[in-house]
C-alpha cells in the first residue's frame, strides 16, 4: 500500500492548533496538499512538531479528513502519526465523545511506522471483529459467519455491517475480488 505523508503542521504556522474555524480552513487546506489516489493508500496525517491540538480543531479536520478519504473511488486510510501526549489526550477526548476510534502511530522519514495503537473505543462487537481480522490477516464475512455459525448466531449481514463499520473507520481495508470483499488491517496494533 502506498503511504503518504501530509504534515499537520504545514497546514498551520503555529504549534498550537485550536478552533473550529482554523480546523475548517486545516481541512480544506489538506485536500488541496492530496496528490490523486490511485490506489489504496495510508495517509498519514503527522502531528510532528505540533505541541498542542484542541479538540474542537481536530473535530473540524481528524474525522472529517478520515470519511472524505474513505469516500473516494481509490480509498485513503487515516492514521494520526507522531503525537504528543497532549494531541494524543484531545484526540482520545474528542474520540470518547463521539463513540469513534482511529489508528495512531510514530513513524520515521524513512516510512517505518511503528508503536501503532487504537485511540478511542470501539463497542464490544466490533473491538471483537477487529481482533478477528488482526488474527487472520484477511478475511471475509462468509468465513467470518461460517467459522462463528456453530458458537453465535450472527448472521453474514451482521458479520458484513460490522465489516463495513471497521472499513468507514479507516481501521481495516476492503478489497474487492470479483464480488467477494475482501478485509485486512490497516496496520497491524501492538
Amino acid at each position: 500500500m502506498n503511504i503518504i505523508n501530509l504534515p499537520m503542521l504545514r497546514l498551520e504556522k503555529d504549534d498550537v492548533l485550536a478552533g473550529r474555524l482554523n480546523g475548517r480552513r486545516a481541512f480544506g487546506a489538506a485536500l488541496e496538499h492530496l496528490p490523486v489516489l490511485t490506489e489504496p493508500t495510508l495517509v498519514l496525517l503527522n502531528f510532528a512538531g505540533v505541541m498542542l491540538a484542541t479538540s474542537s480543531y481536530l473535530s473540524e479536520v481528524l474525522l472529517p479528513l478520515r470519511d472524505h478519504l474513505r469516500a473516494r473511488h481509490h480509498p485513503g486510510y487515516a492514521v494520526a502519526a507522531n503525537l504528543t501526549d497532549k494531541v494524543r489526550e484531545e484526540i482520545e477526548e474528542m474520540l470518547r465523545r463521539s463513540g469513534d476510534a482511529l489508528l495512531t502511530c510514530s513513524s520515521e522519514a524513512g516510512g517505518h511506522i511503528r508503536n501503532v495503537q487504537l485511540c478511542g473505543r470501539l463497542d464490544e462487537k466490533l473491538q471483537e471483529t477487529l481482533s478477528l481480522v488482526s488474527q487472520k490477516g484477511e478475511t471475509t464475512a462468509a468465513q467470518l459467519y461460517e467459522e462463528s455459525r456453530t458458537v453465535d448466531s450472527i448472521g453474514a449481514t451482521a458479520w458484513n455491517n460490522r465489516l463495513a463499520s471497521l472499513a468507514a473507520k479507516s481501521l481495516i481495508v476492503e478489497v474487492l475480488q470479483g464480488r467477494t470483499k475482501k478485509y485486512r488491517p490497516v496496520l497491524e496494533v501492538v
